[in-house]
């Protein structure tokens, strides 16, 4: 790489190319960045690593950061040459910005065994922007102190999105670490130190070094053994990190023991669930085998995205919902050998009677009895009892997603309410199109998790009294100040449930009390 002589550039033209986002990087003279750091003093040290001292430097108004290489001659040359040429060629949000770099060679006289002779001492310099919170290592600690999970969550995807963004321009980090990954005033990660880094070719995928120094704990296992650099280093790096960023160490925890952890922080379900995928994510990348390591840095950013957008489906233009859902989660606080019970509230605003089925997802079965189906009749609210099975052990999957089916069905078409008694599986896939969906989250709590549930304003009091003869369930009513839920079945039996308490209220077996106006 041919570097440029250092042009007569000001401490002020330093200044304006750091507020200007569109400036790129320049050579500078050994003379400005000496200035700027007042000799390179002690005082203003910032940092120390393997091959290099950072220092904060001083402009009119802000500062930079100026990294000056130990003067070891072929090993400088090669990270000196290496770091410039990365830097040259990346621009994100989530890389740290590159203003300059210094590549001068002086001779100083100086005496060697009693005579005096000339030597050559190389000045190697980069000057980035200075982040003022420095390092994430300063930031890691287990979930009961430091950072609250949000601002947790925005490092890791920072970092993930910072990392996609050099694979994507052919370029390896390989000593991706919490020392390497600075924060901004917003706490914003930008991925620094770009020594060790390899840029590929447009088809390379993989190179055989042994000149790798990244740090041991974060350098992946397969490296020792065969001395193979693929983007899978990266990736198994930045699952240690995300590991340290849920725990507050490297060591492996499985999903329900990091979950644990975090059972005193206040979450809503769209948290806990973030935490459980990112624990996923960490335990993949840091697979032995690295073929079972995510295949691209695309495959984690899509993954951590589903846990942000809404899970509610916009019906299509000139239509609207035929269930109307009071709540996008059901929650069910673990109680081993027990069932929980948990009200998903619906209301149908049409004049027709609309069929539902509730299901999971995916095929295999969970913590829920599931499937369930329904009618709920013409302009009618409707609360749907939702139970978990019965279960000695915590469950695998902590929060899984859940598909509420609805579609209109018309009571003088026999041939369909028959199969809807009879095959509701097959009612809606005759249904076809007119099937509408909704999506939801249902989560399994720890003992002890406190858990938000995400509903819709309500009327202090709703009341059902009908007499609906479908699935063998009467009657139903709902007293939403105090939570208490009457259920009815087809043997009179009427049972009072406070869903707060998670306890039985009240009993009574009569069938006159199920009735009341249809």
């Amino acid at each position: 790489m041919d570097l440029l002589a250092s042009t007569s550039i000001t401490r002020g033209d330093l200044e304006c190319m750091l507020f200007d986002e569109a400036a790129a990087p320049k050579a500078l003279p050994l003379s400005l960045l000496e200035d700027i750091t007042n000799g390179f003093s002690d005082d203003l040290e910032i940092g120390r690593g393997a091959f290099a001292v950072v220092y904060k430097a001083r402009l009119a108004n802000s500062v930079v950061a100026v990294k000056r290489l130990y003067n070891y001659k072929q090993m400088l040359e090669i990270e000196f040459h290496r770091e410039v040429e990365c830097l040259m060629m990346v621009k994100h949000k989530n890389v740290v910005r590159f203003l300059g770099y210094c590549a001068e060679t002086k001779g100083n006289i100086g005496s060697y065994d009693g005579k005096f002779v000339m030597a050559d001492v190389q000045q190697r310099l980069l000057c980035f922007e200075c982040l003022q919170h420095g390092s994430l290592d300063k930031y890691i600690t287990d979930p009961t102190s430091g950072l609250e999970w949000r601002t947790r969550y925005n490092i890791i995807k920072g970092i993930c999105e910072g990392l996609y963004y050099l694979h994507q321009n052919s370029i390896l980090h390989l000593d991706l670490k919490p020392g390497n990954i600075l924060l901004d005033e917003d706490m914003m990660p930008k991925i620094t130190d770009f020594g060790l880094s390899r840029c590929f070719e447009d088809d390379q995928t993989r190179v055989i070094t042994r000149n790798i120094g990244g740090m041991i704990g974060y350098l992946a296992p397969e490296y020792f053994s065969n001395y193979q650099v693929t983007h899978k280093l990266d990736i198994y790096s930045l699952g240690v990190i995300i590991t340290e960023m849920l725990t507050g160490w490297k060591g492996y925890q499985a999903v329900e023991e990091v979950l644990e952890g975090w059972t005193n922080r206040i979450l809503d379900i769209e948290q806990w669930e973030q935490i459980q995928v990112c624990t996923e994510i960490a335990l993949e990348c840091t697979n032995l085998d690295p073929a079972k390591r995510p295949a691209s840095m695309k495959h984690i950013i899509e993954r951590l995205l589903e846990t942000e957008f809404s899970t509610h489906v916009i019906p299509e233009v000139g239509t609207s919902e035929l269930l109307l859902l009071h709540q996008s989660a059901l929650c069910f606080p673990f109680k081993p050998n027990k069932v929980v019970l948990c009200p998903l509230q619906l209301t149908n605003n049409t004049d027709k009677h609309v069929a539902f089925r509730l299901m999971e997802k995916s095929i295999k079965s969970s913590f829920l009895l599931l499937p369930m189906y329904g009618l709920v009749p013409p302009n009618t609210p409707y609360t749907l009892i939702v139970t978990t099975q019965v279960n000695e052990e915590l469950p695998q999957k902590y929060i899984i997603d859940v598909i509420l089916h609805s579609a209109t069905l018309i009571l003088g078409d026999d041939e369909h309410i028959n199969t809807l008694r009879s095959q509701s599986e097959i009612f809606f896939q005759e249904m076809g199109n007119a099937v509408q969906e909704v999506k939801l989250k249902a989560t399994y709590t720890l003992p002890g998790h406190i858990t938000t549930l995400l509903s819709k304003p309500m009327s202090p009091t709703i009341k059902i009294i009908c007499k609906v003869e479908f699935f063998h369930m009467y009657s139903l009513d709902i007293n939403q100040a105090k939570q208490w839920i009457i259920v009815g079945d087809e043997n009179g039996n009427v049972g009072i449930w406070d869903y707060q308490t998670q306890r039985k209220v009240d009993s009574i077996k009569s069938k006159q009390a199920m009735q009341g106006p249809a």
